[in-house]
């Protein structure tokens, strides 16, 4: 995959939704909805194909709209997937939610061991377990601790992007 601006905005603009996840625990609207409208109008103005990113953006929200309405996934989250959909286009939408997939625990988990909440997240579990055993769990219940999703997709955005780029120098 060549380096493009709008990949160049994208991923800039993943970067930021993973650095306010991680200090505000969202993804603003306006970081989404810009990223959405910029992908949208530059493949209608630049790209051979002007439906390209609406057709991204259209396939991530029938996809990940769905996973929000089963809360499987954040609002924010599902918005950041039609981003990436409006400025990479369906295929690379779907291979970053493909490694999304593959990477969520491990990468949220590193991302509760780097802010200091993975024991929360321990504590949590064990209380629970304890109570649908029905023995009295031991104190409170913990404060619930919550994986974070922005900085997954960023590394599922560089993987997927970067997938081609290894493809090449692995099988020329």
């Amino acid at each position: 995959m060549d380096l493009t601006p709008n990949l160049i905005v994208l991923w800039l603009g993943v970067l930021v939704g993973a650095i306010t996840d991680v200090q505000q625990g969202l993804i603003k609207n306006w970081l989404t909805f810009s990223l959405m409208a910029f992908g949208i109008v530059y493949h209608a103005l630049v790209g051979p194909d002007r439906w390209f990113g609406l057709t991204g953006c259209a396939t991530a929200f029938a996809l990940h709209f769905v996973l929000y309405l089963l809360t499987i996934q954040k609002a924010g989250d599902a918005k950041l997937f039609m981003a990436i959909g409006a400025c990479a286009g369906t295929r690379e939408m779907l291979e970053t939610s493909v490694w999304f997939a593959i990477l969520y625990l491990p990468v949220g988990l590193l991302t509760l061991a780097v802010r200091g909440r993975l024991s929360n997240l321990i504590a949590t579990i064990r209380w629970s377990i304890q109570s649908a055993m029905g023995h009295p769990a031991a104190g409170e219940q913990p404060e619930p601790t919550m994986m974070i999703a922005g900085p997954t997709i960023l590394v599922a955005t560089l993987l997927a992007g970067s997938t081609d780029a290894v493809k090449g120098l692995l099988f020329g």
